[in-house]
């Protein structure tokens, strides 16, 4: 946005070419702010999850996933369990993991970047009898580089495979947006 250059010689014009730089960065950061990395991600199908075994897990539905140059961090073909970053800086993600009905063991999740542990966020409960269990992930602040990868990973323990869900409230699901820079 160009300001105008007020009557006065060459100190106005130097004022006004000073003014324009500051209005023209201040409407950088807002659009930033406007169109910042998110997406939100679930599974379109069950999954099999081996007893006693992390398993990443799919998430082949985007019900959005937008970044400021439109590109995205997911795709629903390749790598589908993915989340990659394409700005450095801390991402804010929640999300869960839907178990099939099953009473034996435990059920858990976890945010896993690069396929490597994120320290203080697995969260574990017992598995119910006669209705899925669901099972919160953490929602906590997480620093990628560009990138970086993010998943969520889900255990159970029941002693044979089980399925994910994918029915209603039940689904797994992930949601990331980026919060702030790397400073």
């Amino acid at each position: 946005m160009a300001v105008p250059v007020p009557a006065g010689g060459p100190a106005s014009v130097a004022w006004a070419a000073a003014l324009t730089t500051l209005v023209n960065s201040l409407e950088a950061i807002i659009n930033q702010q406007q169109t910042r990395a998110a997406a939100y991600l679930r599974a379109g199908a069950t999954q099999s999850l081996s007893s006693a075994t992390w398993t990443s897990l799919l998430l082949s539905v985007e019900d959005f996933d937008d970044d400021p140059d439109g590109i995205g961090g997911h795709s629903t073909s390749v790598n589908t369990s993915r989340y990659t970053a394409r700005y450095a800086g801390w991402y804010r993600v929640g999300g869960g993991v839907g178990f099939a009905s099953n009473a034996t063991g435990n059920r858990a999740c976890r945010w896993a970047v690069n396929g490597t542990l994120v320290d203080g966020s697995p969260t574990i409960m017992p598995a119910c009898n006669g209705l899925a269990t669901d099972v919160p992930s953490r929602s906590i602040l997480i620093f990628l580089n560009a990138n970086d990868y993010l998943e969520i990973q889900g255990y159970q323990s029941s002693g044979s495979p089980l399925n994910t869900t994918i029915v209603g409230g039940d689904s797994t699901s992930i949601s990331i947006s980026w919060e702030r820079p790397a400073s």
